[in-house]
């Protein structure tokens, strides 16, 4: 059983029209695209008048009692056109299914839903006009007057470690690897350059480099030789060898790392290895 679905596109949402609806005619088509640009106009020239009620406001060129007169207007004025945009929403959504009228229905129901962005951002915008001069809202009260926010110390740029982690798990292995180069540059002296420099092993061990990963981990065990990941440095250093086919360099590897670090858990599981080489 077949239906015909007609796009409406109504706050940002996507309403399904079922068949039977009316239709409008291609005709009235044409009219309702007169609308929406009659609206876009409006609203603009409501946006001009708002900023230049915001600078009088801040300049005090008027007398409150004017300034709240005008306040009111714009927002009487705003409701009309809120009316007349959720109309045009309405016969949208009843708009006939031939193709090119219904690429033109969604082009001018985008238009509409950006007509009432701005509506809704000028009504924030009245809002804060009508708390700063006292207007009295819908419940009678009196809104209290907004503080002007403190401004937001910048963001501090992220840790290359923390990012080149982030990366990492992105598998973005080439950003990532610059990420902890950056790192161990910047801070060779701390705690994290030893781990930094693993992790730069250890993208390049992923992508079956693994030449650069052996020299990669050689530079944690040479610079960093307190560090607790060189155990795990020579680990992957051997099975970088087997993979390259060196077993012979492997076992050497593997078998410095049980010797030299017999309890971690590294070794335990060089041991492994060694018994399949």
């Amino acid at each position: 059983m077949k239906r015909s679905v007609v796009a409406c596109v109504l706050a940002g949402l996507a309403l399904p029209l079922l068949a039977g609806c009316a239709t409008v005619e291609p005709k009235d088509f044409m009219a309702l695209q007169g609308q929406v640009a009659s609206q876009q106009r409006q609203i603009r020239e409501l946006d001009r008048r708002v900023n230049d009620l915001s600078t009088q406001i801040e300049r005090g060129r008027r007398p409150q009692a004017e300034l709240t007169a005008e306040v009111a207007s714009i927002r009487q004025e705003m409701m009309r056109i809120s009316g007349r945009i959720e109309e045009t929403n309405h016969r949208l959504g009843q708009a006939p299914q031939a193709s090119d009228i219904q690429a033109a229905t969604k082009n001018l129901a985008a238009k509409t839903d950006k007509a009432e962005a701005s509506q809704v951002e000028m009504n924030r915008r009245l809002a804060r006009l009508e708390a700063y001069l006292g207007v009295k809202g819908k419940s009678g009260k009196v809104p209290p007057r907004t503080k002007r926010p403190a401004k937001a110390a910048p963001p501090k740029p992220a840790n290359p470690y923390d990012l080149g982690i982030r990366l990492y798990k992105q598998k973005s292995y080439n950003a990532a690897r610059d990420r902890f180069r950056e790192y161990v540059k910047k801070y060779p002296k701390s705690k994290r350059a030893a781990r930094a420099q693993y992790w730069i092993g250890e993208t390049y061990y992923v992508q079956k480099k693994f030449e650069e990963a052996i020299l990669a981990y050689n530079q944690v065990i040479k610079r960093y030789p307190k560090s607790s990941r060189v155990p795990a440095a020579l680990l992957k250093q051997g099975l970088a060898f087997r993979a390259l086919g060196d077993k012979r360099t492997a076992k050497i590897v593997l078998n410095k790392l049980v010797k030299k670090y017999p309890k971690t858990s590294q070794a335990k599981l060089a041991k492994k290895v060694l018994k399949r080489l």
